[in-house]
């Protein structure tokens, strides 16, 4: 054991690849939902830092950094430098990992190294340590997606998982470069919405700085960048942007909201259109069965009335399934389309007989008539039987 007296260790300011975001010699967390632009907002990192961009502001200025790409999904040719090139990187400060020279194929194969294996990370620092000596000294490793070079399924073995990310951590803090993980959500998360949990838990335990893309609920087009975790620093804001020709646009305002307030307030909003929801299928089928009564009627002349009622063709559907509604066509060669409600759901019970009006006084359809009717034949049969 070795112990230091704190005040012989001189301080040392945290630094960012991407100030309030991506802290230096620490492991940072990416996650949402597939096809929200994770994958983009790591080529705009990438992007940034080459530049020199720390920030937003001309104050985040810093000295450009070379940058190590694990890419698992994307051909490096096709997507991932034209992604780059329109991010405007400086390329040839982007090292990208795969099996053999030939980066110019369509799709190469990738090495897909598992960083996990015995090895790899260290073949990686020996990388870093290369590009320190050179002078260009790497600031940034992307590792896209976490699933293809970690065993980040969630629950198999976390242990061996632990092990690697005290490791990637471990590198981090020694050598001072940024690692940033990109994960999407467990099976059971992907249903659930605005979800933030990676693929296992463990990525979000280590992580010092934890990030969530989301949709927004009112604009499909648009995008929020969400602080889900944040040790290193005050909880910054999030931030909005949208995509165009493969490029992220931020927005120039932020967004004073954390992941966990987007979450409640999506779930309370969505709860609320449930209830709304719920509440207009039930005034569209009081107003279907008044509409309706025994009578069939057309199509097109229904929806017509139903929007005039403020009912959606949606919600009149709806309404249909749940009444029972049967749909027909006229027998001729341009029959129209109809709709009806059964028989025994509209029919009212006519029948003036005393006996009926004396076993059944509540009953007001032929369909309870019947089931009243089988019971009293089968006690009948009963009867007979035991005499």
């Amino acid at each position: 054991m070795n112990l230091e007296k704190l005040s012989e260790i001189p301080a040392k300011p945290q630094g960012w690849v991407w100030k309030g975001v991506i802290p230096e010699g620490q492991v940072t967390l990416l996650t949402g939902e597939p096809g929200v632009g994770k994958s983009l907002f790591a080529m705009d990192a990438i992007a940034k830092l080459t530049r020199g961009d720390r920030g937003f502001t001309v104050a985040d200025q810093g000295e450009p950094g070379q940058v190590i790409l694990f890419s698992g999904e994307d051909g490096i040719a096709s997507v991932v430098r034209n992604r780059l090139e329109a991010a405007k990187a400086v390329l040839p400060l982007v090292n990208v990992v795969v099996n053999d020279a030939n980066a110019t194929s369509e799709k190469p194969e990738f090495r897909r190294s598992r960083l996990d294996d015995d090895g790899e990370i260290e073949s990686l620092e020996l990388y870093l340590t290369l590009l320190r000596e050179s002078g260009e000294p790497c600031g940034l490793i992307v590792i896209d997606p976490a699933n293809w070079f970690l065993d980040a399924t969630g629950g198999r073995d976390d242990a061996k998982l632990r092990a690697t990310m005290a490791k990637l951590t471990d590198l981090a803090n020694r050598t001072g470069v940024a690692i940033l993980l990109i994960a999407t959500p467990s099976k059971v998360e992907k249903g659930k919405r605005g979800s933030w949990t990676p693929t296992s838990a463990v990525l979000t335990e280590v992580a010092r700085s934890v990030w969530s893309i989301v949709r927004d609920p009112d604009k499909p087009e648009r995008r929020i960048l969400l602080p889900v975790k944040t040790n290193l620093c005050e909880t910054p804001p999030g931030l909005g942007f949208t995509i165009e020709d493969q490029r992220i646009y931020w927005e120039n305002e932020w967004v004073r909201q954390t992941a966990e307030q987007y979450v409640a307030e999506a779930n309370e909003t969505e709860q609320l259109h449930h209830v709304a929801a719920k509440s207009e299928l039930s005034r569209a089928t009081e107003w279907l069965k008044r509409r309706m009564n025994s009578a069939p009627v057309y199509t097109s002349v229904l929806k017509a009335d139903a929007a005039g009622h403020d009912i959606s063709e949606k919600t009149l559907m709806r309404a249909l399934i749940l009444l029972g509604g049967i749909k027909g066509k006229e027998k001729k060669t341009d029959g129209r389309w109809f709709w009806r409600l059964p028989d025994l759901l509209t029919s009212p019970v006519s029948s003036g007989s005393p006996w009926l009006q004396a076993r059944m006084p509540e009953a007001k359809t032929m369909a309870e008539i019947c089931a009243e009717l089988d019971k009293a034949k089968a006690l009948k049969n009963l009867t007979k039987q035991g005499t």
